[in-house]
Parts: structure tokens; sequence; C-alpha cells
């Protein structure tokens, strides 16, 4: 197995995961569900950055850019977090990851617009 097929693998695996593993963490809430999944994640990209040394200098990102996304992600798994604590994992995965395909189905309904092969 090539390395960039077992990075894909882990990376459906973890997101196939989230709601099973969120599920489980029982009463821990949600903020601090977000703050502890982040640190790990930081954890391992700091280690990842000790040997790769090469890959941290590719790209200069803008510090807003970071705050953006940082933000953007922190508030996205926060919800994500308080809603699988508020309904069944199952109902708010399916709305969460449904959202996205709900968007571009919706904007064939602007004016001037229509559904078509590419939206799909």
């Amino acid at each position: 197995m090539g390395r960039a097929t077992l990075i894909g693998f882990s990376a459906i695996a973890m997101w196939a995961l989230l709601a099973l593993l969120t599920d489980a963490s029982g009463a821990v809430p949600p903020f601090l569900l977000s703050a502890i999944t982040f640190t790990i994640g930081t954890g391992v990209g700091l280690v990842a950055r000790l040997f790769m040394p090469a890959a941290a200098g590719r790209q200069k990102i803008p510090p807003q850019v970071w705050v953006i996304g940082i933000a953007g992600l922190f508030g996205y798994h926060f919800f994500y977090f308080t809603a699988l604590r508020n309904a069944p994992a199952v109902e708010a995965s399916l709305i969460a990851y449904l959202w996205p395909l709900l968007i571009v189905l919706g904007s064939a309904l602007m004016p001037g617009e229509r559904l078509a092969w590419n939206h799909v």
C-alpha cells in the first residue's frame, strides 16, 4: 500500500469514526471536546513538522488566514459535537454531511439558474 493510499485511508477512517467516538465520549462538554481534539491534532502536526522541516517553509500563509481557518474548523466541530449531544448520532451526522449537497441542489432554485450535470 502506497503512502498516499495510507494517508487517504486514514482520513476516511477518522471521518467515519468521528460520530462514533463523539458518542462514546460521554458527558464531556462540546467546547472541551473540541479543544482536546484540536490539541491532539496540533501535537501530531508539530511532530510531523519536526520530521519534515522542508515542508514547513514551502508556503507563507498570512495570519488572518490561520485565524479564519482555525475559527471555522473549531466552530464547525463545536456545533457538530453539540448536535451529537442533543440529537441521535445518525440524524445529526446525516444533516452535517448532507448540507453541502443541499446547497448545491438549492443553487438551482436561484433566479436564472437550472440544475445541470456538473452540479452533481
